[in-house]
């Protein structure tokens, strides 16, 4: 760590996670009887620094904070990068991560503008081995977006489908962000090769359009040390343009290119559909390709889309009825 105070502990994360700690074991009286002396102490400002003082001691002692430490030690980049980093109190499991808080004001010096912050409840800090693991996958999030090589940009551009392809988007650019730390977390010994499997079928399921070529794409990004936001972006946008054919369709249960849904009765042949309705499949999704595997129920819509734009076009002669 470069200073002292760089890691900021939240002290009710600390009280939290040694009451848990100490549960049903012997050095339980001992720390409560530590508490207990505190109460004694008249002034409240005093009186609560010395539970944290109390608390902290007993938090470092049962080496509650090894874990934490060591994930950052083995990211430079972090500590060099933010001025400081809170480790504070996540109120549920889906809240606990890390995450890079960065203040817009250009005045300040851009190290100083940086701060990161870990949320974590306190039960995880019990389990060291499994909060390390994790800890070292979002860290590696930090770093990503620390380094002005990756490029990062806080919000994704918009999908062209709307709303649902937007919660599409996300999630593909999401596995594909995972996939290329669990890669990196392999070939530094943090992670067993099985997680592969795990994560070539997300990919598989985010990617459908891929076909044979799923492994040789997954490839690209698990075993590739460098990738940038765009990367990301480009293939979460349009991963059509990823590959010129696929020799296998898109795997039941996976979703339609258009309406972003799970689906099992895909469009069989898409480069059949006619240039009238790939053109209305355009009009609003102006970067589809027929490699693209589409729902029937798409499809059938489109058709129809087709079919009213050709009635209503106006007669020969312009002729009034």
């Amino acid at each position: 760590m470069k200073e002292a105070n760089f890691l900021r502990y939240d002290p009710r994360l600390l009280e939290e996670a040694v009451f848990l700690a100490v549960k049903d074991r012997p050095q339980a009286d001992i720390y409560h009887g530590e508490r207990s002396r505190v109460y004694d102490i008249q002034e409240p400002q005093e009186r609560e620094e010395g539970f944290r003082t109390v608390n902290q001691q007993w938090f470092f002692s049962l080496g509650l904070h090894v874990a934490i430490e060591r994930a950052l030690e083995e990211q430079p980049a972090i500590s060099s990068g933010v001025k400081f980093c809170v480790v504070a109190r996540a109120a549920g499991k889906n809240e606990e991560g890390a995450e890079l808080f960065v203040n817009s004001a250009k005045t300040i010096d851009p190290n100083d503008r940086r701060t990161a912050r870990i949320l974590l409840r306190p039960e995880s800090l019990l389990a060291q081995a499994e909060l390390l693991i994790f800890l070292r996958q979002e860290l590696f999030h930090v770093t990503d977006m620390l380094n002005p090589d990756f490029g990062y940009e806080p919000f994704l551009p918009p999908a062209e489908g709307g709303p649902a392809h937007d919660s599409l988007l996300r999630e593909r650019y999401k596995v594909l962000w995972e996939t290329a730390i669990a890669g990196r977390m392999v070939r530094r010994g943090w992670l067993s090769e099985s997680v592969r499997a795990e994560h070539l079928s997300r990919f598989r399921r985010v990617f459908p359009i891929f076909g044979q070529e799923t492994e040789t794409v997954f490839s690209g990004f698990f075993d590739s040390e460098t990738h940038t936001h765009a990367d990301f972006i480009n293939l979460a946008s349009a991963p059509g343009a990823a590959v010129e054919h696929t020799t296998e369709g898109p795997q039941p249960g996976s979703r339609c290119s258009l309406c972003g849904f799970p689906t099992h009765a895909f469009e069989t042949q898409p480069e059949n559909l006619g240039s009238s309705v790939i053109a209305e499949i355009r009009r609003d999704f102006p970067h589809w390709r027929t490699i693209d595997a589409l729902c029937i129920q798409c499809a059938d819509i489109y058709r129809a889309c087709a079919v009213a734009t050709s009635s209503s076009q106006p007669l020969p002669g312009n002729l009034l009825l």
